[in-house]
């Protein structure tokens, strides 16, 4: 793939990464469930830094700042909002989805480059992509589907407190 095909993938990718820390940042603010909130926050925030990877990389490549378009895009990533009385476990859901679909793209966007420093950056954002989707999908797990954790009110006070 030459040099403009790479430039091409990494603005859709920066775009992708802008909307989708958009996107958990809109449902972080329509959502009560502070749980829920908290786990919204920090996935926008790694979001962010994916779009700052990115964004150095597009600078080397380009020999200049990326600069979003005005018009926007339609997005590659489609999920599924979760409804206002969303439980925890939906949002973590939608997480897994979110981030499930991250990962193909940048690995598929691996696939395609053909420098080196290009395929190692694809690579470790689609790493850090999966790592997001495996460890939701883990608390997915035990918010749904592991009955055996359970502790008294009075053990995990803080936690009380973050999810109602």
């Amino acid at each position: 793939m030459d040099k403009n095909g790479v430039i091409k993938i990494i603005e859709d990718a920066i775009g992708e990464e802008i909307k989708a820390r958009d996107f958990y940042k809109s449902i972080m603010a329509q959502l009560p469930n502070k749980g829920a909130q908290l786990k919204l926050d920090v996935m926008a925030k790694a979001e962010d830094e994916h779009r700052r990877i990115l964004s150095g990389l597009y600078a080397r490549l380009a020999g200049k700042k990326y600069t979003p378009p005005m018009e926007k895009k339609e997005g590659y990533i489609r999920i599924e909002v979760p409804r206002r009385d969303a439980r925890l476990a939906d949002v973590v859901k939608v997480i897994c989805e979110a981030e499930e679909r991250a990962y193909q793209f940048y690995k598929d966007a691996a696939d395609k480059v053909e420098d080196p420093e290009e395929k190692k950056t694809f690579l470790k954002l689609a790493q850090m992509e999966k790592g997001h989707e495996e460890h939701f999908k883990e608390e997915y797990h035990t918010l749904v589907e592991d009955a055996s954790i359970r502790f008294a009110d009075e053990e995990i006070p803080w936690m009380i407190e973050a999810m109602e």
